[in-house]
């Protein structure tokens, strides 16, 4: 049996160029940032920023010791569509967020009696009380930040096209009253609501967590990457290493590390468990179609075209010529309120054909 990969070690969060670089910077970011303000952490998606998440909460803040002082320096929720006809719920949001801030009344844990009374109190009670309980549980705690996975579900909050944004500047209130750091993470779609945020905008902090594309400092760092899984892996003879099919590699995973770990991981459980070789026709074999990958690529590609910053729209070049020319409005001639005489077509005097 060949394409033996171990599991665990193949799980395991590789650290690579683009890695680093991002959590380096958002380290640098929520160090420096003060309570009330935004900061937005975007990017492919199976990139590897949950991951990257769970990494800088642990440098900031190490382990909190809950049991013995009751406080908590930061929390977690994902932000899960979970409502009715897949729809996001804020009032489920906050339940979540609830539990994680170890709320003594709302905090659902289990199916015991006691948790059971709490979740009928929980539907009793309003969305407003549930808010109010869950910002003094916040200050109580003495959370610094709070992080928001998978951000970009707010966009089922609802049909209006508002929705979202009033999501998100609830959000940002929150941060505010509860004088936390508040850090969102998520896909690419996350940008389209911030957009249109322009108070939210100028109190974020914005960090990109890229793909690798295809120039010669990414190529060979995608390399490197495929030498370390090479590592793991027991190739069939037609196979020496994973760099031998580098841009088959590429173009179905668009440089994401997340997307090749999960196409890796298909290949090596055909291969475990089907006795087939790990070689070029089983990447080819469990790569995913063309359908999905269309898909994927043009999330990535609006996602990256609007995180880029063109000189013209700064300077103001792609205003018309007329408005650049003269802002002054323009001044039309004749008396004031009275209607410019005009001779009426035959046959038309009553606005009839």
């Amino acid at each position: 049996m060949s394409g033996i990969i171990n599991g665990s070690k193949f799980n395991m969060p590789i650290v690579h160029r683009n890695w680093q670089r991002a959590i380096s910077e958002i380290f640098a970011i929520i160090s420096c940032a003060s309570p009330g303000e935004v900061v937005c952490l975007t990017g492919p998606s199976r990139v590897g920023k949950s991951t990257l998440i769970n990494r800088v909460n642990s440098m900031l803040f190490g382990e909190d010791d809950f049991d013995r002082t009751g406080k908590l320096n930061s929390i977690r929720v994902t932000a899960s569509n979970s409502g009715n006809h897949g729809a996001f719920s804020t009032k489920a949001m906050i339940q979540r967020m609830l539990k994680s801030v170890k709320h003594p009344l709302y905090s659902v844990n289990g199916l015991d009696l006691q948790n059971y009374l709490a979740i009928q109190k929980f539907d009793r009670t309003t969305e407003s009380t549930l808010r109010e309980a869950l910002e003094q549980a916040i200050i109580a705690r003495g959370v610094k930040i709070i992080f928001i996975d998978e951000a970009q579900h707010i966009k089922y909050v609802s049909k209006d096209t508002q929705a979202p944004l009033a999501v998100m500047e609830s959000w940002k209130c929150l941060a505010e009253n509860t004088n936390t750091i508040i850090v969102f993470i998520g896909a690419y779609p996350i940008l389209d609501i911030l957009s249109n945020a322009a108070h939210l905008l100028g109190r974020k902090h914005q960090i990109h967590f890229p793909r690798y594309h295809v120039n010669a400092e990414d190529i060979v760092a995608f390399g490197q990457i495929l030498k370390k899984y090479s590592e793991l892996i027991t190739f069939n003879s037609s196979l020496q290493s994973l760099t031998d099919v580098a841009e088959l590699l590429y173009e179905g995973s668009f440089g994401c590390i997340g997307l090749l770990k999960g196409w890796l991981n298909r290949a090596d459980a055909i291969s475990l468990h089907c006795d087939t070789p790990f070689d070029e026709k089983l990447l080819y074999r469990t790569r995913l179609s063309d359908l999905d990958l269309s898909v994927i690529r043009k999330e990535i590609l609006t996602g990256e075209k609007m995180l880029q910053t063109k000189k013209s729209d700064l300077s103001g070049a792609g205003e018309s010529e007329d408005s650049r020319s003269d802002s002054r409005p323009t001044i039309k001639k004749g008396k004031p309120f009275q209607k410019k005489p005009k001779r009426e077509v035959a046959g038309n005097r009553l606005g009839g054909e």
